[in-house]
């Protein structure tokens, strides 16, 4: 049977169009279960956006379980953003840097995150997985791109990258929810970056 990207049928397993069709599956997890919560989230739906059959959604994820996992999995952090800098680049940005990515994907953190908050109980897998392959990257990236600027005397010495980690998920969950107008584009990244950096900055740097 000749391979269709489209429908899945017929890749091979392990080869470019099978890793596509996976990644495909993954990210179409994500949007999912953003959207529709752990309770209504199916891969019957997942397949459905992603535009191939339940079949294959299923070749390539076991369960539902399986398939939200591959969707928080698919998520960015703030690592090789926050944590790794340019040539000549300013602390201020890089955390532009970092928040054009957030930016991207705001609504999918703020919502799958509190998805995974409310079956905590029942879908501990959910959280554990958010936290792993979410937010201790990213808490870790602050971490290191704190610790230089305050070396540098950017950063206040009093903000910590769990401070600035929470900030961070509560600005975004705020913004999803549409508690405050974020706007789109470069000036959701600029109302971010007006919102952070006050916060770490010493006065001397608050310009930066």
């Amino acid at each position: 049977m000749a391979s269709d990207l489209r429908t899945g049928e017929g890749i091979r397993r392990g080869g470019k169009q099978y890793e596509a069709m996976h990644a495909a599956l993954a990210r179409g997890a994500a949007l999912e279960l953003a959207e529709s919560g752990y309770g209504n989230f199916s891969p019957e739906a997942v397949a459905e956006r992603v535009g191939v059959s339940a079949r294959t959604a299923f070749r390539h994820y076991e369960t539902k379980l399986a398939l939200a996992i591959a969707g928080i999995q698919s998520l960015p952090t703030y690592k090789g953003w926050l944590d790794t800098a340019e040539p000549g680049e300013s602390f201020a940005e890089r955390l532009r840097r970092g928040l054009r990515i957030g930016v991207e994907n705001l609504e999918l953190v703020a919502f799958i995150t509190a998805t995974a908050l409310s079956y905590r109980e029942t879908q501990p897998e959910l959280l554990k997985a958010l936290r792993k392959h979410v937010l201790t990257p990213r808490e870790k990236a602050m971490g290191v791109y704190l610790a230089e600027g305050q070396r540098e005397g950017v950063f206040r010495k009093e903000v910590s990258a769990s401070t600035m980690a929470a900030a961070d998920l509560g600005i975004f969950t705020m913004a999803a929810l549409g508690q405050f107008n974020l706007g789109r584009g470069e000036t959701r990244v600029k109302r971010l970056f007006n919102s952070y950096w006050p916060l770490m900055a010493t006065s001397a740097h608050i310009n930066d």
